[in-house]
């Protein structure tokens, strides 16, 4: 039951629709015959009730299979053929108590081929008709052998080749719009698939953008912001700071003898140790400030939110933290150190006065026998 209920989707919400389509046109074909009956058309004895109850049932089965998604494995999902089939048989059935009216009840069956036009290929309609065709010559035959006097020839045979002709139109009509259909199918398919190609390349074009929006902001080797972007964060940082008189701090970052560095352990340990400061700084700051790489081994920070006590333990946290890390992650004889100068932000600050006073104060850090902090 929960499967019959879920939501469908728009090609099994199309076949289901079609079997409303189906059911309803049987409803009025049956109401057309119980009325020919009590007007004397039919024999009174045409079973119209059992073959309508008998019709609705197979609908109903239908019906289910296709709201479930059950018959979505067959080669038909929407089992028109099968419909068409009982539909055929129940027809040649009231043809047989139709009488006077056989001419014009044939036409019951290319209502029945009309629910093939767009759902079978021209071939299963060629076998469609073959299995109408059959169906009613055995019924003539059948009629011919049990009630001979009752019959004439031209009738029979005028009906029959009326019947005949009329199939072949429909398979020839009927295999043109099925073409037509596929056809459209296929360039929908078509247009459906350029469109998600076109979303996809929006997608990797965009997320392309976005790296080189990255890479042109970003150091290569460490991964930090490079200088240029620094300096336009700064700018910004102090323009905020001059309308709402806010906090805002610099600290200047030299890694001590870092040519000593190269010199006895090689470029790439160098490197080593670049991205190591990088790593620990992502790690031991706040998202909120701002690290970039200076020059070759300087590196920048920016404060916006702090007072000058609180940064102080900061810098002196990431200070001692990559002397550690230096000798612990790369080798045990690396004795890496940092010298820091900081600057408080002073009224009409520029970005080139604050990082001016930050490096006089990384001076003389470096004067008082590096590895430490010294304040402007």
């Amino acid at each position: 039951m929960p499967r019959l209920l879920k939501k469908t989707d728009k090609a099994t919400a199309l076949r289901l629709r079609r079997q409303v389509m189906a059911i309803y046109s049987y409803a009025l074909a049956w109401a057309g015959i119980y009325g020919g009956v009590e007007l004397g058309l039919f024999d009174v004895d045409t079973p119209h009730w059992g073959i309508f109850i008998a019709l609705m049932c197979v609908n109903i089965v239908i019906y289910i299979a296709i709201r479930s998604g059950a018959s979505t494995s067959l080669k038909d999902p929407s089992l028109t053929a099968v419909q068409m089939t009982f539909g055929v048989i129940a027809v040649t059935a009231i043809l047989h108590y139709s009488s006077e009216i056989r001419g014009s009840m044939t036409a019951i069956y290319f209502m029945i081929m009309t629910f093939g036009v767009f759902a079978l290929s021209r071939s299963k309609m060629v076998l469609m008709s073959l299995f109408i065709l059959t169906s009613y010559t055995i019924l003539t035959f059948w009629e011919w052998h049990a009630e001979p006097h009752n019959q004439i020839f031209a009738i029979s045979l005028g009906q029959w080749a009326i019947l005949a002709l009329g199939l072949a139109w429909f398979v020839y009509v009927g295999g043109h719009i099925y073409n037509l259909q596929h056809r459209i199918r296929e360039q929908r398919e078509s247009l459906r698939d350029n469109h998600q190609r076109l979303k996809e390349s929006h997608i990797q074009l965009h997320e392309a953008m976005a790296q080189l929006a990255e890479i042109a902001v970003r150091d290569e080797l460490t991964g930090l912001f490079n200088r240029r972007h620094f300096l336009e964060r700064l700018d910004e940082a102090l323009a905020r700071s001059e309308r709402g008189n806010l906090p805002l701090h610099v600290a200047l970052i030299d890694l001590d003898h870092f040519k000593l560095v190269n010199d006895k352990h090689g470029h790439q340990v160098g490197d080593l140790v670049l991205r190591k400061f990088s790593d620990i700084a992502k790690r031991e700051l706040r998202r909120s400030d701002v690290v970039a790489r200076y020059g070759g081994e300087e590196f920048i920070i920016l404060f916006t939110e702090g007072s000058t006590a609180d940064i102080k333990t900061v810098l002196e946290r990431l200070r001692i933290e990559f002397a550690l890390a230096c000798s612990r992650d790369i080798s045990p004889d690396l004795s890496t150190t940092m010298s820091i100068g900081l600057a408080a932000w002073a009224p009409s600050d520029r970005p080139e006065t604050i990082t001016l006073r930050a490096d006089n104060a990384l001076y003389r850090a470096k004067d008082l026998g590096r590895n430490r902090l010294a304040v402007a």
